[in-house]
This record gives structure tokens, C-alpha cells and sequence, in this order.
């Protein structure tokens, strides 16, 4: 099937459907369809559970809410898609008949009746009450309005819901949700609650695919238990190169389970299908992937037990390339900034090519290469000294006839503790050998990974990380604007609202591996600043955001303390537990390989394709 090749208009729906009422709710549900269809819109995505209503006592209250997918509900909608040639994706609790479990479902309905279905692989808290875990996969589904992905509310969580399907071809996801957030209800706010809705970014703009996002924008009460729930609101449409052109206010905690839903309209525009994120798919690094195919049970013992109280500095100035004394010096004006606040443990890093600059040609990177233990490493040695901090700098290393862009983190007493080559290398490197590890480090802070430049456009590399179970990752950059993008945070769902000038890809790495991430970045010449300390609940954390100027020197500096709180709606201990390895192997396959193809090629989602690899 062909894609389209002129924009069309897609609508979210916040669409808020009664408890105990099916029959209602289907009645509704088809009315708001028909009234987006009769607007133009081809697809049409409406919320999590759009049916049955969400926040049931257990299993026994909600199984006559249930429906069978195909079913009564992908039926009734497949009278109206038909009749206005769009497609629907809607989320209905699914029970299978032939099996008698329940499952959080997404369903798509086109013009020819209904396509397919995707189980919910990321189970909330509520989730694991009523619906087992999926069965499906992350399936891909292809349409006249390109290639459609699902995803559902707390899959947000981890960042292979939308990377998978990326890999397999995806174009466009259908974020179906009921997203509830933090509003002063007295006792009867559940601890830990967060808003998966207020960000879901990375979803698109780490893949390059377009999104349309539905959510619920009400409160629901159970009158048999006496919980209510306030969700979100705040649905969004996305373009496939991460600008999101429509957005829902968000709820307040004065909305009443009256307040009526609403439809946002936007046009996606598929020339912009393929963009320049999409075409990283093609530098991905399978190879360096496979602990994203282990389980790591939340007890891990490379995992640290205990948080440590640690100030983080990421130090932003100008860099001269090539003018190695110029810019150390910039480094100890700030360094003794520092010095007058004593010495304290912690972490500090510095932009890329920290003193010699990013090299302009393969020439130049020659003659500023270094040994291991050269003058870069010797200038950090020294600042970790004086400020007690672990450093982390970069610097262009060689090792016999090959070039690498080099990391090292110095610990206060001087001595090398860590290193890293940077293994996604940016286009303009072409003078360097990429590294062949993501290794995280032991220190007296706590477990440190390192990442550098464009690794930030790669989630699975930070996804290493956290899977070895980095506390915090530093990432020395040259960051020019060209790649990623400034952040789009939902207003009013977060505590504290983030600068205009967020990196997105940074604050996703943070999110997504639950390590706090230390990014320096340069200013002048095209670098665009913006260093920042990023935290592990960007949402509902008391931690404001920290993040520096776009062309300012400065000391960007937080203090906090490692490791989630134990009663967050996440850590690094639940996102490791709570994930689908099973369902990760595609990231590790070799894409050259008969079982990539396979699987790639298959419709939906065929985990039998890689059975080669276990025998």
C-alpha cells in the first residue's frame, strides 16, 4: 500500500465515558466519531478504556464492561469509518472469550472494517488489577494514511513502545490514554500518581514519527469505593519531525465529572515521514545492544541500594578550537566559582572537546589527538582536586593508527576512574573509529555512564545504561540545534514548568533510564547552550529543572540525591522490572539477518521470527 502524499487531518477526541455504561458509552463514542469524521478528519484516536470507564473496585466490577476485539464496539465503529472512508483507534477493555483473559487493548478500525488490535505491554499500577499483560507485540499496521503503531497511557514509561515500532516501519502512532493527574483531593489521592500524558515527546520525536494523542479530561468517581480520579486532558497532535501543532488545555482541579470532552483537529503531513531522525534508524548499533534482550530483576546486584547526596555542575563557556590554553583558562574562571563553595562530592562536566575544540577536519583532529593520559586528562585531574568533584571531559584520543572521541571521568583524588569513546558518532566525525561499549562505571558517587553528542539520538543507548544500572550519566556535547529540539511540556500538568530553551532528546535520556543526567554543552559559534541538569521525575518532582542559557558562560548546578524516592510512581528498580525484554530482541537482531527480516516484513508482530537465536 501506497503513502499518502497529500496532508490530511487527523482529530484526538477527549472523550470521557461514564462507569457501569456500556451501552451509553458506545452510543456516545460513535456520535463524537461520526460528528470528527463528518469534519474531515481520516484518523480519529480516542482515549484508554474509552468504553468502560477506568477506575473499577476489581476484576469482578468491571468484567460486564468487557468487550471482545473484534467485537460489538469495532463493529459499531466500522459502520461509520466505512461510511466516511477514515480510521479510528480507540481503546476498549478486552476480554477473550476463548481464554477468559482480560486485556488493556487498543483497537484500529478503518474503511474496510477492523485491522487489528495491540495489547497493552505497560502495565500501570490499576492495569495489574484487571488486564494481563500483552500478547501482541508492538504491531505495525499498514494503511492508506501510512504505517499506524498504538501505544497506551504508562507505556509512555519506557521508551521501546514507539522505538520498536519505528525499527519495523512505523509512521504514525495512535496514543491512546486515560491519564490521570496530581490534584488536592485529600485522602482520597492515590501516592505516586503521575501524569503520562504531560510527556510522551520522546514517543515521536526520538523516532521520527507523527502522533496523535487522546486523553481524558475529567474526574471519575467509583461511588462504590469513593476514589476519584482527575485525568489530564492536554491531547496533542504531532508532526513526524517533533513540532507539535495542536494541544488541549490541561484539566484543573476544579473539573467535575461533568465536564464535557472535546475534539482538537490539526493536519499530519506525511512529506515529512521521512525526516532526518528517521534516517538514525540506519546508524543504530545492534551490536552494542544485547543487554537490552536480558531480564534484570529489580534486584540486581550491580545496582546501588542506597541514594547519595551529590551536587551535579555542568560547566557551559565558548570553545575555541584549537586554542587549547584559551579555553582552559575559560574552565578555571568558572572552576574557581566553584572553589569559593569548598569542595563537596559530586559530579562535573564539561562540554565536548572540552579544551581543544571540535576538530574542523581530519587534519586538525591529528594534530590535537592525545595519548590516554595526555594534557586533557591532566587539566581534569586537576579540577577534580581542587573541587572535590568527579570530572568528566572529552578530548580526541589516539590509540595507534585509529582516532576516537574519548570520555573520562577523574575522581577527586586524581586518578582516571572511567572511560568512554562515543559510539554513535556524529556525521561530521568522519575522522574517528566509533567506540565499541557502553560501559557504566563504580564510583564514590554511585554507578556513572557517560554518553556524548548524537548517542542522545539513540535511546537504546542510554537504555544500556539503565539496564547496567547507571545512577547518572554524563554527556559532554557540541549540541548546534540540528538534531532533537526544544521541549513542549504540557502547562499545568507539571510541578514545576521547564525552560522554553529544554532540550528534548536530554530531558528524554533522564526520563527513560531514571538516571539523573548531567549534560555540558558549549555556547557561540552555533553551539546553542542550554546545558542542564535533568531529574528522574520531570513531572511531579519537587526538583525544579535546572537548565542554563542559550548563549551564556555559566555554572549550571543542582544538588540532589541519587536514586528515586521510594514512594515515586517510578525508579530505576520498577522500570527495570516492569519492562518486556522478550519484546526487545529486534533491537539487538542484525538487521542484515533473514530473522531481522522476518520479523521487520511479517504483519503484526512475529515473535517466532527470532526463535533461531535460542536454539
Amino acid at each position: 500500500m501506497t503513502r499518502p502524499t497529500a496532508p490530511f487531518k487527523v482529530a484526538s477526541v477527549e472523550f470521557n465515558p461514564e462507569m457501569f455504561e456500556f451501552d451509553r458509552n458506545l452510543a456516545r463514542a460513535c456520535e463524537v466519531i461520526t460528528e470528527a469524521a463528518t469534519a474531515g478528519a481520516r484518523l480519529i484516536v480516542l482515549p484508554e478504556a474509552a468504553l468502560s470507564g477506568y477506575i473499577y473496585a476489581d476484576l469482578d466490577q468491571l468484567r460486564p464492561y468487557l468487550d471482545e476485539v473484534p467485537g460489538r464496539a469495532t463493529d459499531a465503529i466500522a459502520v461509520i469509518t466505512a461510511a466516511h472512508g477514515c480510521h479510528v483507534a480507540i481503546g476498549i477493555s478486552e476480554i477473550d472469550r476463548s481464554t477468559g483473559l482480560t486485556y488493556n487493548t487498543g483497537a484500529l478500525i478503518g474503511p474496510d472494517g477492523y485491522i487489528g488490535k495491540y495489547r497493552k505491554n505497560g502495565l500501570n499500577p490499576s492495569d495489574i488489577a484487571w488486564f494481563v499483560p500483552g500478547n501482541t507485540g508492538y504491531p505495525v499496521f499498514e494503511t492508506e494514511l501510512g504505517n499506524i503503531c498504538m501505544i497506551i497511557c504508562y507505556d509512555d514509561t519506557y521508551w521501546e513502545p514507539a522505538r520498536i515500532p519505528a525499527i519495523k516501519g512505523a509512521d504514525l502512532i495512535a496514543y491512546i490514554c486515560s491519564s490521570d493527574r496530581v490534584v488536592p483531593h485529600g485522602d482520597e489521592t492515590p501516592p505516586g500518581t503521575h501524569s503520562t500524558i504531560a510527556a510522551i515527546q520522546q514517543l515521536c520525536a526520538w523516532n521520527g514519527l507523527a502522533m496523535v494523542a487522546a486523553d481524558r479530561n475529567n474526574a471519575e468517581t467509583n461511588p462504590t469505593t469513593g476514589v476519584t480520579v482527575t485525568y489530564g486532558g492536554s491531547a496533542s497532535i504531532w508532526q513526524a519531525t517533533g513540532e507539535r501543532i495542536a494541544h488541549a488545555p490541561a484539566t484543573d482541579r476544579n473539573t467535575t465529572v461533568a465536564n464535557p470532552g472535546t475534539i482538537i483537529y490539526a493536519e499530519i503531513d506525511p512529506a515529512r515521514f521521512d525526516n532526518d531522525q528517521k534516517d538514525t534508524l540506519s546508524r543504530r548499533r545492534p551490536e552494542l545492544y544485547g543487554p537490552l534482550a536480558f531480564f534484570r530483576a529489580p534486584f540486581d546486584p550491580l545496582a546501588s541500594t542506597e541514594g547519595i547526596d551529590v551536587v551535579a555542575d555542568a560547566l557551559q563557556y565558548p570553545i575555541d578550537t584549537g586554542d587549547f590554553d584559551a579555553n582552559v583558562e575559560r574552565v578555571d574562571a568558572l572552576v574557581r566559582t566553584l572553589e569559593q563553595g569548598g569542595r563537596a562530592a559530586g559530579l562535573l562536566v564539561l562540554p565536548a572537546f572540552s579544551f581543544s575544540g571540535c576538530p574542523e577536519s581530519s587534519a586538525q583532529a591529528e594534530s590535537m589527538a592525545e595519548g590516554a593520559l595526555g594534557r586533557s586528562v591532566q587539566v581534569a585531574s586537576d579540577l577534580a582536586t581542587r573541587t572535590g568533584r568527579h570530572v568528566v571531559c572529552s578530548h580526541v584520543e589516539r590509540d595507534g593508527e585509529r582516532l576516537f572521541h574519548r570520555c573520562v571521568i577523574v575522581e577527586p583524588g586524581g586518578t582516571v576512574v572511567g572511560t568512554y569513546r562515543q559510539t554513535h558518532l556524529d556525521p561530521s566525525m568522519d575522522w574517528a573509529t566509533p567506540g565499541s561499549d557502553l560501559p557504566v562505571f563504580d564510583t564514590a558517587i554511585g554507578r556513572i555512564g557517560m554518553l556524548a553528542c548524537e548517542d542522545v539520538r539513540f535511546p537504546e543507548a542510554s537504555g544500556v545504561l539503565a539496564m547496567r544500572r547507571a545512577d547518572l550519566i554524563a554527556v559532554p556535547t557540541r549540541w548546534q540545534g540540528t538534531y532533537g529540539g526544544w521541549l513542549h511540556d504540557a502547562a499545568g500538568l507539571f510541578a514545576h514548568r521547564y525552560p522554553t530553551n529544554t532540550m528534548a532528546h536530554w530531558y528524554a535520556v533522564a526520563k527513560t533510564s531514571q538516571a539523573y543526567t548531567v549534560v555540558a554543552n558549549a555556547v557561540g559559534q552555533g553551539s546553542q547552550g542550554s546545558s542542564g541538569i535533568f531529574t528522574i521525575d520531570p513531572v511531579d518532582s519537587d526538583e525544579p529543572p535546572v537548565v542554563g542559557s542559550i548563549d551564556g558562560t555559566e555554572i549550571v548546578s543542582m544538588r540532589f540525591r541519587t536514586l528515586a524516592d521510594p514512594t515515586s510512581w517510578m525508579s530505576q528498580d520498577r522500570l527495570i522490572g516492569g519492562r518486556r525484554a522478550d519484546l526487545a530482541v529486534p533491537l539487538v537482531l542484525d538487521p542484515s539477518s533473514a530473522q531481522f527480516a522476518q520479523w521487520r516484513d511479517a504483519p503484526g508482530f512475529d515473535l517466532g521470527s527470532w526463535s533461531a537465536y535460542r536454539q
